[in-house]
């Protein structure tokens, strides 16, 4: 049997929750589904996480617990540096904390999962009894209530109220308007008008038009301008553009390169 009704009401001893996950899909535990990860799509507009503690209760012998946020095809914006993720614990939850968070492609996601300290303070996930509990609150804001992996699953270890909201810029809207109207021109044939308007969408920072903008290179037979510009989205973590690049870099005879950006494509992270 597969899907989430695999593992119901099943006896941990057999294996911990971890053991259990074949992937991103729930798995279901005494009537809860439980996933091992909470993940949701990234628009095109720099999006606003926000996370509020409701209830820490570690198990003995662990230190500390919090959210790991992390994003595919895309960054967490911190202190002016881009990072493919970062850990939030409960210290800075306890009176509401912002992420902010940016989408590199049609692709881009974030993902939480739970996090906490042993005890000799390393940091630890993805182990033992782990998942994640999605419910909604009275307001309709999603709150996870989740287990860490220590000892048998509790999932009031940890409960987190989260929001969602996006905070779209002038800059953002103008590169955006440029882009669709791109994609626009291009559905009606006028590429170059179209790589006109990408461009320009790509100079002010839009991933999209930058790896569009290397698969009409690329298909022109232009290797190296596709080169260019899916180096450009690759390096902000578009996932397509890696991918990408690396062909082009087998037909330069730079194999060593392109078995890199495949790797980070796999793994759906950037260098």
């Amino acid at each position: 049997m597969t899907g989430p009704d695999r593992y119901d009401e099943q006896d941990v001893s057999r294996g911990s929750l971890a053991d259990r996950y074949g992937g991103t899909e729930p798995v279901r535990w005494q009537g809860q589904v439980v996933q091992p990860m909470y993940c949701q799509a990234l628009g095109a507009d720099p999006t606003i996480l926000s996370l509020t503690l409701q209830r820490a209760a570690p198990p003995a012998g662990v230190r500390g617990v919090g959210i790991a946020v992390s994003v595919l095809s895309g960054h967490v914006a911190l202190a002016g540096r881009r990072l493919r993720g970062v850990d939030v614990w409960t210290e800075a939850m306890s009176g509401g904390v912002d992420v902010e968070l940016y989408g590199a492609g049609p692709d881009a996601r974030f993902a939480l999962t739970p996090v906490w300290l042993g005890p000799d303070g390393a940091t630890v996930s993805w182990a033992g009894n782990y998942g994640v509990v999605p419910d909604r609150s009275q307001d309709g804001s999603a709150v996870l209530r989740c287990s860490t992996g220590v000892g048998a699953p509790d999932f009031g270890e940890l409960v987190v109220a989260v929001g969602i909201r996006t905070a779209p810029t002038d800059e953002s809207r103008y590169r955006g308007a440029l882009y669709e109207l791109g994609v626009a021109m291009h559905g009606r044939g006028e590429t170059d008008q179209a790589c006109a308007l990408w461009d320009q969408a790509a100079g002010l920072g839009h991933v999209g038009a930058a790896y569009d903008l290397g698969a009409v290179r690329f298909g022109h037979g232009e290797l190296a301008e596709a080169e260019q510009w899916w180096r450009m989205a690759a390096e902000h973590g578009d996932v397509r553009a890696m991918t990408g690049l690396a062909e082009v870099l087998d037909r330069h005879g730079s194999a060593g390169e392109a078995r890199r950006w495949r790797e980070y494509a796999g793994q759906g992270s950037r260098p």
